[in-house]
């Protein structure tokens, strides 16, 4: 519990969010984001962002820049293609499938889509992302370098958001690496899920 010293009333503290659906609701996913994000970078010396899908797009609404700052143009409110860079990509693999069969039959056909990709493709890439609960891009919009995301799921088990860091290859040393860092990249956004409601593994 926290105590509110003018009130002198109590509420739930984060650590107790998933135990109350009002609380959950009252959360922003923003500042629930923000030491996670800032873990995220702390940890892997990158830039790390949250990004939450609005229509066919992710949007980026927080960032955390590293010590080592790309000056990547992803900044607040900067959006792509659901299928461009990991971080974004797992937000479209969790998505209900008419969404993903009208995405991938109009939005990935349409001459401004990018990176170009065949549906084929994507949708196997989709099935991996669902089952190894992660993401990760090679050079897909950014040359020579990595993007690994996780999904963020709401109280009622629904894709809400997604976490991820973007490194170059440079300082990539061994696919181990990259193995740790997805599991890093996952850990923060099952933590992410649990101060949004989500109880579920």
């Amino acid at each position: 519990m926290v105590r509110d010293e003018q009130s002198h009333t109590y509420k739930l503290g984060p650590a107790l969010i998933s135990l109350g659906r009002t609380a959950a609701e009252n959360i922003s996913i923003q500042d629930a984001a923000r030491p996670i994000l800032k873990h995220l970078t702390t940890v892997t010396e990158e830039d790390s962002y949250l990004i939450i899908p609005v229509g066919s797009k992710g949007l980026v609404l927080e960032k955390m820049d590293g010590p080592n700052h790309l000056k990547v143009v992803e900044k607040f409110g900067y959006e792509l293609d659901m299928h461009c860079g990991a971080i974004r990509k797992v937000l479209l693999a969790y998505q209900p499938k008419e969404f993903i069969d009208y995405y991938t039959t109009h939005i990935l056909t349409a001459p401004h889509a990018f990176p170009k990709e065949s549906a084929e493709e994507l949708l196997s890439e989709l099935e991996t992302i669902r089952r190894d609960g992660v993401s990760v891009s090679y050079g897909e919009y950014i040359s020579d370098a990595v993007g690994i995301g996780a999904p963020v799921f709401d109280m009622n088990g629904n894709i809400t958001a997604s976490v991820g860091i973007i490194k170059p290859h440079s300082r990539i040393h061994s696919e181990e690496y990259v193995e740790e860092l997805k599991n890093i990249v996952r850990h923060g956004a099952a933590e992410l899920s649990f101060y949004m409601g989500h109880t579920k593994t």
